[in-house]
């Protein structure tokens, strides 16, 4: 009974260990940006333009949901790098978060499981100390 204890202890020791890295992403002071930048490649539809032989038009798009409605744009190139920032620190905070949920969920199980075992030993340790007791007390009334 012991050793499931000290092991889930452990385990939880070494949970708590992960949140401070988990934490880091949460503390930064950069402007975050929803959404993504790719590539749009296609035709004009010219009948003499170059991509009419394959060589199509590509443009940097900008897709992100402003003020709650999906939006596409097309940003100048001065402002690529700054967006291309914004959106990539966007991303890595949404997967910290995630990491997060997923730790929470871990540790909540550990804390629970560590729960059970130690209420399985009050329950034994009950039974050692009051039961008998308990039988006395009843027997000795009837």
């Amino acid at each position: 009974m012991n050793q499931p204890l000290s092991s889930l202890r452990s385990q939880l020791r070494q949970a708590q260990q992960l949140l401070p890295d988990l934490l880091q992403a949460c503390f930064g002071r950069e402007p975050l940006l929803p959404g993504s930048l790719y590539t749009l490649r296609r035709k004009c539809g010219k009948p003499s333009c170059r991509c009419r032989r394959g060589q199509l038009h590509a443009s940097t798009i900008l897709s992100y949901r402003g003020q709650g409605k999906p939006r596409n744009l097309a940003p100048a190139p001065e402002h690529l790098l700054a967006l291309r920032a914004m959106t990539d620190h966007y991303r890595h905070c949404r997967q910290a978060r995630a990491q997060l949920v997923r730790w929470q969920r871990q540790v909540l199980d550990l804390v629970d499981a560590l729960q059970a075992v130690r209420v399985q030993l009050g329950e034994a340790e009950f039974h050692r100390r009051c039961a008998p007791h308990a039988r006395k007390a009843r027997s000795s009334r009837s």
